[in-house]
């Protein structure tokens, strides 16, 4: 099934289209069937809990307002006629007015000592004893019996506070409490004593155990909470029970209508499909027909039809005038290829013939006599005078001064022709004359052995330098050939690798000249006025991608830094940050790389810590020789010509600074110190 897919765009198109199409339709319907309704229960389950608390708050504060009122009446002055009996009947009033402002079922009562109700908001109880036993307990408090509440409260004398006069008790019918509950068709709600299974409200048949540490229940039929009461009533709890087919009456409709619509869904998301795709390949499929068609025949000649004007057009237009140039460009091709390749062998046999050659006269005699052979002109001649004139083309040799690593002026040799005829011409006898000062460098090079030191370093940088043009070369036409070249996928993969391995030779080639310049004591430092921060942001600018493709955390930080202008050379300075940071990044697998800028009175320091691979104390100082690679898993897969560390310490050295390494060993990261003195 994925060979059938992969062998076509129009198959791939098609399904890509219905997987797009679909994906999102199903992702919903998906979500709906198995993780809606469980949201929506938790979601009815959090309100309806919230709704507990808020009702239980109001009864907490609800009762706790009735409790002082009754501390309050009982602390009046009016009540020294219990004294008297209440004889005019002034407590009774008071109590009858106030039950009428609560607007309760309640009943105020005045009990005397000798538990006679004196006093009492119902007065068809005056006179009746009170037969409780729990007014003597305390002189003040609740509790509960027969449904009711009681709550009472001592009264004292007024004149005197140690004279106890009786109680004033306030009954309370727990009925009451129902106005604080919801009753409809699809809440109902409860207030239950779970001790006596006496209810408030709306009675469930659903036994609930209210000792278990969730306050919710799930069952086929109801979405049930339920909250303990605090206050008096802490032996009761408020339930509340949610019809579940009411609160998922949207979602099962919901879902059975995208039941129904998801064959129509399917079937309209598969016509598109089908239909674009065949819109989207029937020009491709043109392009490569007419491509095929000239590949057997040869024949240029033939054009597409443009019936649109979307991206496809525009490559058929291309497509077209490609043809029509692509005849007389491989006829013109065709002759400048031979050209070409008739002085590339020219020059290979002049350049096989000149490096055969011992002494400078005779590199010269033997190149002029080759040059001889390839112009068919005896006048040509080899003068040293640089300020001759002649009226005749001239290619001038310049070889390498090792001891001052300049090119200087040795001579010219005069071709025997008024002007060159083209560019390419020029370009060729250029080339003849840098394979003549090749050799004559080489002969001056050996000759000049004695010493030794010097020469090899000179000879280092004049190679370096050399080999940078052929490595551009190299750089350039494969890049050319990856951008311009029709190349099927090996020969791309072939040639980029020709491309990175040029990349790396010439960074190598780099790294080692500038070694070569330290040893030869060329390389010096071109101290300037220089913005440190801006220097250190761009190198973790430019390195932050190589961390966030290994998934590195990498943080810059400068909190401790003076941020104004240092003296020192940018770019050396640079160059050494960079190799710092590089290093680090290469050398962790995973965790984060933090770079650091700080500085005191005497230094400017940048720190690149990392949480990588980490060095023995045995390799510490290694590390710092050049050419040395430690061995280890990540440096196998890590290309390189161990001259970073040593060429950055160098580099450091020359700027007046030092660069240091600690590391608690294998696996525990490397700290990377860049010194700096600013005074």
């Amino acid at each position: 099934m994925f060979n059938f897919i992969k062998k076509s765009l129009r198959n791939k198109l098609l399904s890509i289209f219905i997987i797009i199409g679909f994906l999102p339709f199903l992702t919903l319907l998906v979500y709906t069937l198995f993780l809606s309704e469980s949201k929506i229960v938790n979601k009815t389950i959090d309100e309806h809990l919230e709704r507990t608390k808020v009702v239980i708050e109001l009864i907490d504060n609800h009762l706790v307002s009735l409790t002082k009122e009754v501390r309050f009446l009982s602390s009046l002055d009016l009540m020294d006629d219990l004294l008297a009996e209440d004889i005019d009947k002034r407590i009774s009033r008071l109590l009858t007015q106030k039950r009428d402002d609560l607007n309760l079922d309640i009943t105020f009562m005045a009990v005397a000592l000798d538990s006679t109700i004196v006093a009492s908001s119902d007065k068809n109880i005056l006179l009746e004893k009170y037969t409780q036993q729990e007014l003597n307990v305390k002189n003040y408090g609740t509790y509960i019996k027969d449904n009711y509440l009681y709550m009472y409260s001592q009264i004292s004398a007024s004149f005197d506070n140690t004279k106890k006069l009786g109680f004033l008790v306030l009954k309370y019918n727990l009925k009451n409490l129902d106005s604080y509950l919801t009753h409809n068709d699809t809440v109902h709600s409860y207030i239950i004593d779970s001790k006596n299974n006496f209810i408030i409200g709306e009675n469930i048949p659903i036994k609930i155990n209210f000792y278990n540490k969730t306050n919710s229940i799930i069952d086929s039929k109801y979405v049930i909470v339920y909250e303990k009461l605090s206050s008096v009533l802490n032996d009761w709890h408020i339930v509340y029970a949610v019809d579940k087919s009411v609160a998922l009456e949207f979602l099962y409709d919901f879902i059975s209508f995208m039941l129904y619509m998801s064959f129509i869904i399917f079937i309209l998301i598969i016509y598109m499909s089908i239909k674009q795709s065949r819109e989207i390949v029937k020009p491709i499929e043109e392009l490569t027909a007419t491509t095929n068609y000239i590949t057997k025949t040869q024949n240029y000649s033939a054009q597409l039809n443009v019936n649109s004007q979307d991206e496809i057009a525009t490559l058929t237009h291309s497509f077209n005038n490609m043809l029509k140039t692509t005849y007389s460009a491989l006829q013109t091709l065709e002759e400048e290829n031979k050209l070409r390749l008739k002085r590339f062998t020219q020059l290979i046999e002049v350049f096989n013939t000149i490096i055969q050659t011992k002494s400078e006269d005779e590199c010269i005699n033997v190149s002029i006599q080759e040059i001889k052979k390839l112009t068919h002109k005896e006048n040509l001649h080899f003068q040293k005078d640089k300020n001759r004139t002649t009226d005749k083309e001239c290619t001038n040799l310049y070889v390498s001064d090792f001891e001052n690593d300049e090119k200087i002026y040795f001579g010219s040799i005069e071709l025997g022709i008024e002007s060159f005829e083209d560019k390419n011409e020029q370009d060729f006898y250029n080339s003849i004359a840098s394979m003549i000062t090749l050799q004559l460098d080489k002969i001056r090079l050996i000759q000049r052995t004695t010493s030794a030191s010097r020469a090899k370093s000179a000879f280092i940088s004049n190679m370096s330098h050399e080999l940078r043009t052929p490595l551009n070369a190299i750089i350039g036409f494969a890049q050319y050939m990856i951008e311009y070249e029709e190349l099927n996928e090996d020969q791309k993969d072939t040639v980029g690798n020709i491309e990175s391995s040029a990349q790396y030779l010439l960074g190598m080639i780099n790294e080692i000249l500038d070694i070569a310049k330290i040893e030869a004591g060329k390389m010096e430092a071109h101290i300037e006025s220089a913005n440190i921060l801006e220097i250190v942001q761009s190198s973790y600018n430019m390195l932050s991608p190589l961390a966030k493709d290994k998934k590195i955390k990498f943080d810059f930080i400068y909190n401790n830094f003076d941020n104004k202008i240092y003296k020192t050379d940018p770019k050396m300075f640079k160059q050494i940050v960079v190799n710092l940071i590089s290093n680090a990044i290469k050398f962790t697998l995973e965790g984060s790389v933090l770079l650091e800028l700080y500085n005191d009175e005497e230094n400017l320091y940048v720190s690149v810590k990392d949480s990588g691979i980490g060095i023995s104390e045995d390799d510490m100082n290694r590390l710092f020789n050049d050419f040395t690679q430690l061995e280890n898993v990540i440096q196998k897969s890590h290309r390189g010509t161990g001259l970073g560390l040593s060429l950055s310490k160098k580099m450091a050295n020359i700027l007046g600074g030092d660069v240091t390494l600690k590391s608690n060993g294998i696996g525990h990261g490397t700290l990377c110190l860049f010194s700096l003195q600013i005074k």
